[in-house]
């Protein structure tokens, strides 16, 4: 028997007390630090005080950030077995469940932690044998913490005994019938665990004792998404293989537990669905609103397409008249002249009368072809054919002379 130096742990306050043990916050005067000094109530036998010594050492050996460490282990004067442990500020994820609720990715975040620290205890041949809300400590740095250890078993060892310890809420089918326990034990426990971290409640929840092992015996639990919608349905099926009645049917090992809810710490919680009944825009409406809202829709488009017509027709200014353009430059038949017709005087009346008396009684008549020309060309576009009119005028002279 390890007893320690009188007045070495100088006990400070009562951080907690169960059936079988009360843990005190305590002060180490040898070494001057805080520690947290678990006493338990009732004494050991003979055949289990080497059981007790074995586990602790190997406790005292584990490494992991997630684990609360074992400083040095013993009985007191009475015979009573006692534990001296790391002392964690903050508070135990029981009482921050009480107060408080998780998000999907910091309930997945804290489940990898614990998953890693058992992983830990399960490669050294430790089964936890308590995992609980109430031996998980959240530190200052927001970071939990697996403790109590001290009621441990080897595998092996776990066979010689028929002595069931644990909350009867969180432990395994196995545990209740006092079969033979292994890592997988654990993982039942850690399931209830993370259910409860999801959800705020728990799987199993009855008024008794009895009613609450007739019920992990027997009963399976609605999944966590039917308490909290934002849950995803493969994290359901992480949880329900974590609480599966048969051993065989639970993860291989804790590191695979651990991988398989990995992806869920990276992933923002989804936002549950509103529950209404979607309608598509060909379906036709239901309800006052819907209504209201096509027929608005409606008139909206059809405005949307009369309103201009009628305002271009109101207030629309007229086409512009079509513009009439002059040819430019002068045709062809301009610079030629007009067949001319010329009416022969009688030779009687040359040979009477002189030639300038002759030309005074019948003038000479002088078309100006050029001008004639020219004077088509303003006139308008509707005008008759300019050679035409030339053909005319040469025609209607009795005398042409050119000049």
């Amino acid at each position: 028997m390890i007893t320690p130096p009188k007045g070495r742990y100088q006990a400070l306050e009562l951080i907690g007390s169960g059936t079988t043990s009360r843990v005190d916050k305590a002060r180490d005067n040898v070494i001057g630090r805080t520690v947290a000094l678990k006493t338990f109530i009732y004494a050991f036998g003979e055949d289990l005080e080497q059981q007790f010594l074995h586990e602790a050492q190997i406790v005292g050996q584990l490494s992991h950030p997630a684990v609360v460490q074992l400083y040095d282990v013993g009985f007191d004067e009475q015979g009573a077995p006692y534990l001296v442990m790391e002392y964690i500020a903050g508070e135990t994820l029981q009482r921050h469940l009480e107060s408080s609720t998780l998000t999907i990715q910091r309930a997945c975040a804290w489940a990898v932690e614990l998953a890693g620290a058992l992983a830990t205890a399960h490669r050294a041949g430790i089964v936890h044998g308590d995992v609980k809300p109430g031996n998980i400590f959240i530190n200052p740095e927001n970071r939990v913490r697996l403790g109590d250890f001290g009621i441990a078993r080897l595998t092996t060892q776990l066979s010689l005994t028929s002595r069931v310890v644990g909350t009867p809420a969180y432990m395994a089918p196995e545990q209740i019938e006092s079969e033979l326990q292994d890592h997988r034990s654990d993982q039942f426990s850690f399931g209830v665990v993370l259910y409860q971290m999801l959800t705020g409640v728990r799987p199993f929840d009855g008024k008794s004792v009895g009613a609450v092992c007739a019920q992990i015996l027997n009963h399976t639990p609605a999944p966590p998404s039917h308490h909290n919608p934002a849950v995803p349905p493969e994290l359901d099926r992480v949880v329900a293989r974590c609480l599966a009645k048969n051993p065989q049917e639970r993860f291989a090992s804790c590191e695979e537990l651990a991988k398989s809810l990995h992806p869920f710490t990276r992933s923002r919680p989804r936002t549950p669905a509103p529950a209404m009944t979607k309608h598509s825009w060909w379906s036709a409406p239901t309800g006052h609103r819907e209504v209201w809202t096509t027929v608005s829709a409606c008139l909206l488009l059809i405005g949307l397409v009369q309103i201009p017509r009628l305002l271009s027709a109101h207030y629309g200014m007229p086409p512009a008249p079509a513009h009439s353009y002059f040819h430019p430059g002068v045709p062809y038949e301009a610079f030629t002249y007009s067949p001319q017709t010329v009416s022969e005087v009688s030779a009687q009346d040359s040979e009477d009368e002189p030639t300038s008396r002759i030309q005074d009684k019948y003038p000479s008549r002088i078309i100006r072809v050029q001008k004639i020309a020219l004077a088509e060309l303003n006139k308008p576009a509707d005008s008759h054919n300019l050679s035409s009119d030339l053909s005319a005028a040469a025609a209607r002279s009795p005398r042409s002379h050119t000049p």
